[in-house]
Protein backbone atom coordinates (compact mmCIF):
# COMPACT_ATOMS: atom_id res chain seq x y z
CA UNK A 1 0.00 0.00 0.00
CA UNK A 2 2.91 2.34 0.79
CA UNK A 3 4.99 1.60 -2.29
CA UNK A 4 1.55 2.11 -4.75
CA UNK A 5 0.92 5.50 -2.67
CA UNK A 6 4.48 7.13 -2.95
CA UNK A 7 3.75 8.82 -6.43
CA UNK A 8 0.51 10.40 -4.99
CA UNK A 9 2.73 11.51 -1.92
CA UNK A 10 5.38 12.89 -4.26
CA UNK A 11 3.14 14.78 -6.40
CA UNK A 12 1.19 16.48 -3.79
CA UNK A 13 4.66 17.77 -1.70
CA UNK A 14 5.53 19.24 -5.54
CA UNK A 15 2.19 20.86 -5.64
CA UNK A 16 2.91 22.12 -1.95
CA UNK A 17 6.21 23.41 -2.81
CA UNK A 18 4.99 25.48 -6.43
CA UNK A 19 2.01 27.08 -4.27
CA UNK A 20 4.68 28.17 -1.61
CA UNK A 21 6.42 29.61 -4.29
CA UNK A 22 3.76 31.12 -6.60
CA UNK A 23 2.62 33.46 -3.06
CA UNK A 24 6.14 34.27 -2.25
CA UNK A 25 6.29 36.30 -5.64
CA UNK A 26 2.82 37.52 -5.38
CA UNK A 27 3.41 39.12 -1.80
CA UNK A 28 7.29 40.35 -3.76
CA UNK A 29 4.75 42.46 -6.12
CA UNK A 30 2.86 44.01 -3.67
CA UNK A 31 6.11 45.77 -1.83
CA UNK A 32 7.09 49.37 -2.12
CA UNK A 33 9.04 50.10 -4.57
CA UNK A 34 13.08 50.77 -3.44
CA UNK A 35 14.59 54.01 -4.96
CA UNK A 36 17.91 53.82 -7.03
CA UNK A 37 20.73 55.17 -5.80
CA UNK A 38 21.73 57.59 -8.58
CA UNK A 39 17.55 59.12 -8.28
CA UNK A 40 18.19 63.02 -8.09
CA UNK A 41 16.28 64.68 -5.03
CA UNK A 42 14.33 67.46 -6.57
CA UNK A 43 15.32 71.03 -5.33
CA UNK A 44 12.33 73.64 -4.35
CA UNK A 45 11.55 75.96 -6.98
CA UNK A 46 12.91 79.97 -5.91
CA UNK A 47 10.94 82.63 -5.41
CA UNK A 48 11.65 85.22 -7.92
CA UNK A 49 13.33 88.56 -5.92
CA UNK A 50 11.39 91.63 -7.24
CA UNK A 51 13.37 94.95 -8.03
CA UNK A 52 12.21 97.65 -6.24
CA UNK A 53 10.50 100.26 -8.35
CA UNK A 54 13.16 103.09 -8.78
CA UNK A 55 10.93 106.31 -6.99
CA UNK A 56 10.86 109.18 -10.32
CA UNK A 57 12.73 112.00 -10.02
CA UNK A 58 10.75 115.45 -9.70
CA UNK A 59 10.23 117.74 -12.43
CA UNK A 60 9.52 120.92 -13.15
CA UNK A 61 6.19 122.57 -14.04
CA UNK A 62 5.97 125.25 -16.53
CA UNK A 63 2.55 127.41 -17.82
CA UNK A 64 2.29 129.90 -19.97
CA UNK A 65 0.52 133.35 -20.20
CA UNK A 66 -0.60 135.33 -22.54
CA UNK A 67 -1.98 138.17 -22.44
CA UNK A 68 -3.05 141.78 -24.22
CA UNK A 69 -4.05 145.67 -23.94
CA UNK A 70 -7.47 147.21 -24.05
CA UNK A 71 -10.84 145.55 -25.84
CA UNK A 72 -12.75 148.55 -27.02
CA UNK A 73 -15.95 147.77 -28.76
CA UNK A 74 -17.07 150.90 -30.05
CA UNK A 75 -19.91 151.86 -32.34
CA UNK A 76 -18.46 150.85 -35.72
CA UNK A 77 -17.19 147.61 -34.23
CA UNK A 78 -20.87 146.67 -33.01
CA UNK A 79 -22.52 147.46 -36.21
CA UNK A 80 -19.85 144.96 -38.29
CA UNK A 81 -21.03 143.01 -35.88
CA UNK A 82 -24.87 143.14 -36.37
CA UNK A 83 -26.32 140.36 -38.69
CA UNK A 84 -29.88 142.04 -39.58
CA UNK A 85 -31.34 138.78 -40.59
CA UNK A 86 -30.51 137.02 -37.38
CA UNK A 87 -30.77 140.04 -35.16
CA UNK A 88 -27.93 138.76 -33.46
CA UNK A 89 -24.37 139.96 -32.96
CA UNK A 90 -20.86 138.53 -33.37
CA UNK A 91 -17.10 139.78 -33.08
CA UNK A 92 -15.33 136.51 -34.23
CA UNK A 93 -14.31 137.52 -37.42
CA UNK A 94 -12.28 140.50 -35.61
CA UNK A 95 -10.06 137.35 -34.16
CA UNK A 96 -9.20 134.78 -36.77
CA UNK A 97 -5.92 136.22 -37.14
CA UNK A 98 -4.40 135.50 -32.92
CA UNK A 99 -7.45 132.62 -32.13
CA UNK A 100 -5.03 129.74 -32.04
CA UNK A 101 -2.22 131.08 -30.68
CA UNK A 102 -4.54 132.31 -27.84
CA UNK A 103 -5.66 128.99 -27.08
CA UNK A 104 -2.38 127.55 -27.12
CA UNK A 105 -1.55 129.43 -23.85
CA UNK A 106 -2.55 128.07 -20.50
CA UNK A 107 -4.20 131.16 -19.40
CA UNK A 108 -5.30 134.31 -21.26
CA UNK A 109 -5.89 137.79 -19.89
CA UNK A 110 -7.21 140.93 -21.08
CA UNK A 111 -8.69 144.56 -20.42
CA UNK A 112 -11.96 144.95 -21.27
CA UNK A 113 -12.82 148.57 -21.73
CA UNK A 114 -16.39 148.46 -21.87
CA UNK A 115 -19.61 147.59 -19.92
CA UNK A 116 -22.09 144.72 -20.68
CA UNK A 117 -25.30 146.67 -19.37
CA UNK A 118 -27.38 145.49 -21.20
CA UNK A 119 -28.94 146.92 -24.80
CA UNK A 120 -31.49 148.62 -22.66
CA UNK A 121 -28.68 150.36 -21.75
CA UNK A 122 -27.60 151.80 -25.18
CA UNK A 123 -24.97 150.28 -26.81
CA UNK A 124 -21.41 152.13 -27.24
CA UNK A 125 -22.01 155.82 -27.86
CA UNK A 126 -19.96 159.14 -29.18
CA UNK A 127 -19.65 161.65 -26.81
CA UNK A 128 -21.46 164.37 -26.46
CA UNK A 129 -20.39 168.24 -26.23
CA UNK A 130 -21.25 168.03 -22.23
CA UNK A 131 -19.59 164.36 -21.99
CA UNK A 132 -15.68 163.98 -21.19
CA UNK A 133 -15.27 160.94 -23.42
CA UNK A 134 -17.35 158.35 -25.32
CA UNK A 135 -18.56 155.67 -23.25
CA UNK A 136 -19.01 151.93 -23.82
CA UNK A 137 -21.46 149.11 -23.54
CA UNK A 138 -21.33 146.43 -25.72
CA UNK A 139 -23.40 143.06 -26.40
CA UNK A 140 -23.21 140.17 -24.19
CA UNK A 141 -21.81 138.11 -27.32
CA UNK A 142 -18.39 139.67 -27.16
CA UNK A 143 -17.65 137.91 -23.91
CA UNK A 144 -19.05 134.63 -25.84
CA UNK A 145 -15.95 135.43 -28.42
CA UNK A 146 -13.62 135.99 -26.02
CA UNK A 147 -14.10 133.05 -24.18
CA UNK A 148 -13.90 131.02 -27.34
CA UNK A 149 -10.41 132.23 -28.39
CA UNK A 150 -9.01 131.42 -25.34
CA UNK A 151 -9.57 134.24 -22.86
CA UNK A 152 -9.82 133.20 -18.87
CA UNK A 153 -9.39 136.48 -17.34
CA UNK A 154 -10.62 140.63 -18.06
CA UNK A 155 -9.47 143.30 -16.22
CA UNK A 156 -12.78 145.56 -15.25
CA UNK A 157 -10.50 148.27 -13.82
CA UNK A 158 -10.52 151.15 -16.04
CA UNK A 159 -11.95 154.44 -17.44
CA UNK A 160 -15.23 152.95 -18.62
CA UNK A 161 -16.12 151.27 -15.96
CA UNK A 162 -19.28 153.68 -14.67
CA UNK A 163 -19.95 154.38 -18.06
CA UNK A 164 -23.79 153.00 -17.34
CA UNK A 165 -23.58 154.13 -13.94
CA UNK A 166 -23.18 151.41 -11.12
CA UNK A 167 -25.81 149.13 -12.41
CA UNK A 168 -23.83 149.05 -16.06
CA UNK A 169 -20.78 147.91 -13.72
CA UNK A 170 -22.82 145.03 -11.62
CA UNK A 171 -24.46 143.79 -14.60
CA UNK A 172 -21.22 143.86 -16.32
CA UNK A 173 -19.68 141.38 -13.18
CA UNK A 174 -22.89 139.19 -13.47
CA UNK A 175 -22.41 138.32 -17.22
CA UNK A 176 -18.93 137.50 -16.59
CA UNK A 177 -19.31 135.26 -13.53
CA UNK A 178 -22.34 133.70 -15.32
CA UNK A 179 -20.15 132.85 -18.51
CA UNK A 180 -17.12 131.72 -16.46
CA UNK A 181 -14.24 134.50 -16.69
CA UNK A 182 -12.23 135.25 -13.75
CA UNK A 183 -12.21 139.37 -13.28
CA UNK A 184 -10.47 141.61 -10.68
CA UNK A 185 -10.26 145.43 -10.83
CA UNK A 186 -14.36 146.51 -10.16
CA UNK A 187 -16.66 144.71 -7.44
CA UNK A 188 -19.94 144.47 -5.60
CA UNK A 189 -19.42 144.51 -2.00
CA UNK A 190 -16.15 145.41 0.40
CA UNK A 191 -16.49 141.72 1.29
CA UNK A 192 -15.93 140.87 -2.83
CA UNK A 193 -13.23 142.87 -3.05
CA UNK A 194 -11.34 141.71 -0.06
CA UNK A 195 -11.31 138.40 -1.34
CA UNK A 196 -8.52 137.66 -3.69
CA UNK A 197 -7.98 136.49 -6.91
CA UNK A 198 -5.74 133.39 -6.97
CA UNK A 199 -6.51 130.96 -10.00
CA UNK A 200 -4.45 127.66 -10.11
CA UNK A 201 -3.25 127.20 -13.12
CA UNK A 202 -1.66 123.12 -13.81
CA UNK A 203 -0.77 123.74 -10.09
CA UNK A 204 0.53 127.09 -10.15
CA UNK A 205 -1.25 129.35 -7.75
CA UNK A 206 -1.32 132.95 -10.09
CA UNK A 207 -2.76 136.18 -7.71
CA UNK A 208 -4.31 138.70 -10.04
CA UNK A 209 -5.04 142.29 -9.02
CA UNK A 210 -5.91 144.84 -11.38
CA UNK A 211 -6.18 148.85 -10.55
CA UNK A 212 -7.28 152.09 -12.34
CA UNK A 213 -6.86 156.11 -11.18
CA UNK A 214 -9.25 157.24 -13.77
CA UNK A 215 -13.02 156.82 -14.02
CA UNK A 216 -13.95 159.47 -16.36
CA UNK A 217 -15.31 161.96 -13.82
CA UNK A 218 -17.78 159.45 -12.99
CA UNK A 219 -17.62 159.41 -9.40
CA UNK A 220 -20.80 161.08 -8.67
CA UNK A 221 -22.78 157.61 -9.92
CA UNK A 222 -21.48 155.78 -6.48
CA UNK A 223 -22.23 156.50 -3.28
CA UNK A 224 -20.04 156.77 -0.64
CA UNK A 225 -20.24 153.59 0.36
CA UNK A 226 -19.59 152.46 -3.16
CA UNK A 227 -17.12 154.61 -3.79
CA UNK A 228 -14.84 152.20 -1.35
CA UNK A 229 -15.23 149.13 -3.08
CA UNK A 230 -17.30 149.36 -6.73
CA UNK A 231 -13.80 150.19 -8.44
CA UNK A 232 -10.24 150.23 -6.94
CA UNK A 233 -8.26 153.07 -7.16
CA UNK A 234 -4.41 152.69 -8.00
CA UNK A 235 -3.58 156.27 -6.10
CA UNK A 236 -6.45 157.42 -3.85
CA UNK A 237 -6.38 153.80 -2.55
CA UNK A 238 -2.70 153.35 -2.95
CA UNK A 239 -2.42 151.85 1.00
CA UNK A 240 -5.46 149.67 0.56
CA UNK A 241 -4.26 148.34 -2.86
CA UNK A 242 -0.37 147.50 -1.28
CA UNK A 243 -2.15 145.48 1.65
CA UNK A 244 -4.20 144.07 -0.97
CA UNK A 245 -1.14 142.77 -2.97
CA UNK A 246 0.27 141.02 0.54
CA UNK A 247 -3.22 139.55 1.20
CA UNK A 248 -2.64 138.03 -2.28
CA UNK A 249 1.16 136.44 -1.07
CA UNK A 250 -0.61 135.26 2.19
CA UNK A 251 -3.88 133.53 0.86
CA UNK A 252 -1.31 131.42 -1.03
CA UNK A 253 -0.36 133.32 -4.53
CA UNK A 254 2.93 131.97 -5.47
CA UNK A 255 3.26 134.35 -8.31
CA UNK A 256 1.21 137.64 -8.89
CA UNK A 257 0.12 139.80 -12.00
CA UNK A 258 -0.74 143.47 -11.51
CA UNK A 259 -2.80 144.74 -14.30
CA UNK A 260 -2.73 148.77 -14.07
CA UNK A 261 -4.68 151.20 -16.19
CA UNK A 262 -2.38 154.38 -16.12
CA UNK A 263 -0.18 157.08 -17.60
CA UNK A 264 -1.39 158.99 -19.88
CA UNK A 265 -3.22 158.62 -23.55
CA UNK A 266 -1.69 158.53 -26.60
CA UNK A 267 2.17 158.87 -25.15
CA UNK A 268 4.55 156.35 -25.91
CA UNK A 269 6.69 157.39 -22.97
CA UNK A 270 5.73 155.81 -19.27
CA UNK A 271 6.07 159.30 -16.91
CA UNK A 272 7.24 159.50 -13.70
CA UNK A 273 4.70 159.09 -11.18
CA UNK A 274 3.57 155.83 -13.13
CA UNK A 275 7.34 154.10 -12.88
CA UNK A 276 7.44 155.11 -8.97
CA UNK A 277 3.80 153.50 -8.73
CA UNK A 278 5.36 150.43 -10.67
CA UNK A 279 8.02 150.05 -7.80
CA UNK A 280 5.63 150.08 -5.01
CA UNK A 281 3.64 147.29 -6.40
CA UNK A 282 7.13 145.34 -7.51
CA UNK A 283 7.85 146.18 -3.40
CA UNK A 284 4.83 145.02 -1.85
CA UNK A 285 5.00 141.72 -4.33
CA UNK A 286 4.22 141.99 -7.53
CA UNK A 287 5.85 139.74 -9.97
CA UNK A 288 5.18 140.80 -13.21
CA UNK A 289 3.34 144.29 -14.38
CA UNK A 290 0.94 144.12 -17.57
CA UNK A 291 -0.28 147.64 -17.94
CA UNK A 292 -2.66 149.38 -20.08
CA UNK A 293 -4.79 152.95 -20.59
CA UNK A 294 -2.31 154.85 -23.06
CA UNK A 295 -4.08 152.89 -26.30
CA UNK A 296 -0.26 152.99 -27.54
CA UNK A 297 2.60 150.71 -26.50
CA UNK A 298 5.27 152.04 -24.30
CA UNK A 299 8.24 150.45 -22.94
CA UNK A 300 9.00 147.14 -21.51
CA UNK A 301 11.85 147.26 -18.42
CA UNK A 302 13.08 144.69 -16.14
CA UNK A 303 12.72 146.84 -12.65
CA UNK A 304 15.18 146.05 -9.52
CA UNK A 305 13.79 147.10 -5.68
CA UNK A 306 14.20 145.84 -2.92
CA UNK A 307 11.57 143.38 -1.25
CA UNK A 308 11.48 141.34 1.87
CA UNK A 309 14.98 142.28 2.72
CA UNK A 310 16.40 141.29 -0.55
CA UNK A 311 16.68 142.16 -4.33
CA UNK A 312 14.19 141.69 -6.60
CA UNK A 313 13.39 142.21 -10.58
CA UNK A 314 10.16 142.16 -11.81
CA UNK A 315 9.44 141.85 -15.38
CA UNK A 316 7.52 145.64 -16.25
CA UNK A 317 5.19 146.15 -19.59
CA UNK A 318 4.00 149.64 -19.45
CA UNK A 319 1.66 149.90 -21.50
CA UNK A 320 0.29 147.16 -24.01
CA UNK A 321 -1.37 149.30 -26.33
CA UNK A 322 -5.07 148.85 -27.88
CA UNK A 323 -5.96 145.32 -28.90
CA UNK A 324 -9.26 146.00 -30.80
CA UNK A 325 -10.72 149.24 -31.21
CA UNK A 326 -11.94 151.60 -33.98
CA UNK A 327 -9.31 154.77 -33.08
CA UNK A 328 -7.23 155.53 -35.70
CA UNK A 329 -5.12 158.58 -36.70
CA UNK A 330 -4.36 160.32 -39.54
CA UNK A 331 -0.76 159.70 -40.51
CA UNK A 332 0.98 156.38 -41.86
CA UNK A 333 2.44 155.54 -38.85
CA UNK A 334 -0.73 154.83 -36.78
CA UNK A 335 0.14 153.53 -33.11
CA UNK A 336 -3.31 153.79 -32.38
CA UNK A 337 -3.42 150.95 -34.49
CA UNK A 338 -0.56 148.74 -32.90
CA UNK A 339 -0.91 146.51 -30.20
CA UNK A 340 1.75 143.95 -27.79
CA UNK A 341 1.07 140.19 -27.09
CA UNK A 342 3.16 139.35 -23.71
CA UNK A 343 3.59 135.63 -23.51
CA UNK A 344 5.03 134.45 -19.98
CA UNK A 345 6.55 131.05 -19.18
CA UNK A 346 6.18 130.60 -15.31
CA UNK A 347 8.09 127.93 -13.48
CA UNK A 348 7.76 126.17 -10.22
CA UNK A 349 10.91 123.59 -9.27
CA UNK A 350 10.26 120.69 -7.12
CA UNK A 351 10.90 122.68 -4.31
CA UNK A 352 8.32 124.41 -4.58
CA UNK A 353 9.90 127.82 -5.50
CA UNK A 354 7.96 129.70 -8.25
CA UNK A 355 9.71 131.89 -10.91
CA UNK A 356 9.22 133.62 -14.38
CA UNK A 357 11.03 131.57 -16.41
CA UNK A 358 11.61 133.60 -19.49
CA UNK A 359 9.30 136.42 -21.43
CA UNK A 360 8.25 137.16 -25.45
CA UNK A 361 6.12 139.79 -26.91
CA UNK A 362 4.86 139.82 -30.51
CA UNK A 363 3.50 143.11 -31.94
CA UNK A 364 0.02 143.30 -33.14
CA UNK A 365 -1.55 145.13 -36.00
CA UNK A 366 -5.24 145.93 -36.62
CA UNK A 367 -7.00 146.81 -39.99
CA UNK A 368 -10.46 147.15 -40.80
CA UNK A 369 -11.75 145.59 -43.89
CA UNK A 370 -15.79 146.54 -46.07
CA UNK A 371 -17.58 142.93 -45.66
CA UNK A 372 -20.88 143.42 -47.21
CA UNK A 373 -21.27 147.28 -46.63
CA UNK A 374 -19.70 146.79 -43.34
CA UNK A 375 -16.66 147.70 -41.60
CA UNK A 376 -15.32 144.75 -39.80
CA UNK A 377 -12.03 145.01 -37.95
CA UNK A 378 -9.34 142.62 -37.82
CA UNK A 379 -6.40 142.06 -35.41
CA UNK A 380 -3.31 140.34 -36.49
CA UNK A 381 -0.17 139.19 -35.26
CA UNK A 382 2.85 141.45 -37.01
CA UNK A 383 5.18 139.14 -37.94
CA UNK A 384 8.15 139.48 -39.48
CA UNK A 385 7.11 137.01 -42.63
CA UNK A 386 4.06 139.07 -43.03
CA UNK A 387 3.05 136.54 -46.10
CA UNK A 388 2.37 134.22 -43.09
CA UNK A 389 -0.91 136.24 -41.43
CA UNK A 390 -3.82 134.55 -41.28
CA UNK A 391 -6.84 136.56 -41.23
CA UNK A 392 -10.80 136.70 -42.09
CA UNK A 393 -10.05 139.20 -45.01
CA UNK A 394 -6.60 138.22 -46.86
CA UNK A 395 -4.27 141.58 -46.11
CA UNK A 396 -3.45 143.78 -49.15
CA UNK A 397 -0.09 144.86 -50.49
CA UNK A 398 -0.72 148.25 -48.63
CA UNK A 399 -2.01 146.24 -45.70
CA UNK A 400 1.16 144.23 -45.74
CA UNK A 401 3.32 147.32 -45.82
CA UNK A 402 1.62 148.46 -42.87
CA UNK A 403 2.20 145.50 -41.00
CA UNK A 404 5.98 146.11 -41.71
CA UNK A 405 5.61 149.55 -40.65
CA UNK A 406 3.53 148.64 -37.24
CA UNK A 407 6.42 145.97 -36.39
CA UNK A 408 9.19 148.27 -36.61
CA UNK A 409 7.39 150.69 -34.49
CA UNK A 410 6.66 148.47 -32.01
CA UNK A 411 10.30 146.93 -31.58
CA UNK A 412 11.93 150.66 -31.71
CA UNK A 413 9.00 151.45 -28.30
CA UNK A 414 9.42 148.06 -26.72
CA UNK A 415 13.33 147.52 -27.79
CA UNK A 416 14.44 143.80 -27.28
CA UNK A 417 16.61 144.94 -24.05
CA UNK A 418 14.64 143.46 -21.39
CA UNK A 419 12.45 140.38 -23.34
CA UNK A 420 13.06 139.16 -27.02
CA UNK A 421 10.58 139.21 -30.20
CA UNK A 422 8.88 136.21 -30.27
CA UNK A 423 9.91 134.16 -33.43
CA UNK A 424 6.96 134.07 -36.37
CA UNK A 425 7.85 129.87 -35.82
CA UNK A 426 6.72 130.16 -32.26
CA UNK A 427 3.15 131.64 -33.57
CA UNK A 428 0.48 129.19 -33.66
CA UNK A 429 -1.76 129.00 -36.86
Amino acid sequence: MLKKNVPFLVFTLCLTLLLAMLGCANAADIQEPQPTQNAATPEPTATPTLEPTPTPEPTATVITIGAIGDIMIMPAQINGAYDETTDTYDFSRSFIGVADQFRSVDFMCGNLETTLAGEDAGYSKKKKDSEPADTFNAPDVIVDNLKDIGFDFLSTANNHALDRKMAGLLRTLDVLDEKGIYHTGTARSNEERDTPLIVDVQGIKIGIISATEIINKNDKYMTDEETEYAVTRLYLQQDRLLAEVKALREAGAEFIIAYPHWDKEHKTSSNTKTREMAKLLLEAGVDVILGSHPHVVQGIENVTVERDGSSYTGLVVYSMGNFISNMAGKTEVDPLKYGLYVQLSIVKEPDGTVSLQSACYMPLFEFYRTVDGKYVHQVVPALSDASLIQSYSELSDKELKKVEVARDFVIDVCSTDAIPVMDDADWVY
